[in-house]
């Protein structure tokens, strides 16, 4: 009686402390059942995201911007991992065992919302692995302090129909995007108004993105030039180059009722006009874009405006 007593409470030991074992590794290891993997991808010619949710966690995340280089960040609903350098790790599946782990990278972790986040390369470099079969691994500390390592687990299960789609979308993507031409600066040759093809391709970069949104409700062009020369020829022309520019968009198809004109001569330096790399830049015409609902700029004095048609 007392044997099956004893084997009894040392079977009741084993089992809690497996149960115990189970409990901290789930704790630690964040990934989706290989039942409930999904990868949701979301295009439009603006952006391109693929989205891998990861319960408990939050999402894995690859996104493209039309205009940049793909990049990749963990999105997580609570701290998770501790600040420093966390190890990324291709790992093969259970079901192809044999295949020793790759180790990518040492990667960094920070606070916030989105503690890692990836640049192009490394980005690149993980859609092939999940693409290959293979599974990604982020292995850190945990932030409060335990001595387990937290893993946050990618899965490559139903990845491949998932990033078909998302290869769709960036062939779809625009060349740019707002913020890269929110503010833009069109470069002359010392003297002249003529337009350069590498500054035509900028205005034709910003054609094309403006014909896709049609919340861009506004365009001021500003014409400048450097000192050298009088500066009422300056002024002259400064309206010359803004002219040209505001001619060239209306021509291509932005209303002229959304373009305000302005030129100011030698005023408004950016750079130095003692040297000739500071010079090149003060001749130029700015372009400046306003969405719908932004604050409006303010109008220059009049004599110097040139609003909608003439």
């Amino acid at each position: 009686m007392l044997a099956r007593i004893l084997a009894g409470i040392m079977l009741a030991g084993l089992w809690a402390g497996l149960s115990t074992t189970a409990w901290q590794a789930q704790a630690a290891t964040f990934h989706p059942r290989l039942d409930k993997s999904e990868w949701q991808v979301e295009a439009s010619i603006f952006e391109c995201r693929m989205t891998h949710p990861i319960p408990f966690y939050g999402d894995a995340v690859f996104r493209r911007r039309a205009g940049e280089a793909s990049r990749f960040h963990l999105d997580s609903k609570s701290p998770r991992l501790k600040t420093g350098k966390a190890s990324l790790v291709s790992e093969t599946p259970m079901w192809r065992p044999g295949l020793k782990p790759k180790a990518m990278a040492m990667v960094d972790v920070k606070q916030g919302s989105k503690p890692v986040q990836l640049g192009s390369g490394l980005t690149e470099r993980m859609l092939a692995e999940l693409h290959n079969g293979r599974k990604v691994v982020v292995t850190r500390k945990p932030w409060y302090g335990a001595d387990e390592s937290v893993q946050v687990s990618m899965s490559s299960v139903n990845f491949r129909a998932a990033y078909r789609r998302y290869l769709d979308c960036l062939g779809s993507l625009l060349p740019v995007n707002f913020d890269q031409i929110k503010r833009t600066a069109i470069y002359f040759p010392s003297g002249s108004d003529e337009l350069k093809p590498s500054e035509m391709q900028k205005l034709d970069n910003i054609i094309t993105y403006v014909k896709a949104d049609p919340t861009i409700e506004a365009f001021y062009i500003d014409g400048h030039t450097d000192s050298v020369g009088k500066r009422s020829d300056n002024l002259e022309l400064s309206k010359h180059r803004a002219e040209m520019v505001s001619e060239y968009l209306s021509l291509k198809g932005v209303p002229k009722d959304k373009i305000t004109t302005r030129w100011h001569g030698e005023r408004y330096q950016v750079s130095s006009n003692r040297t000739r790399k500071g010079r090149a830049k003060n001749r130029r015409v700015t372009i400046r874009l306003e969405k719908a609902g932004a604050p409006k700029v303010p109008r220059l004095a009049r004599g110097n405006v040139r609003t909608g048609a003439q």
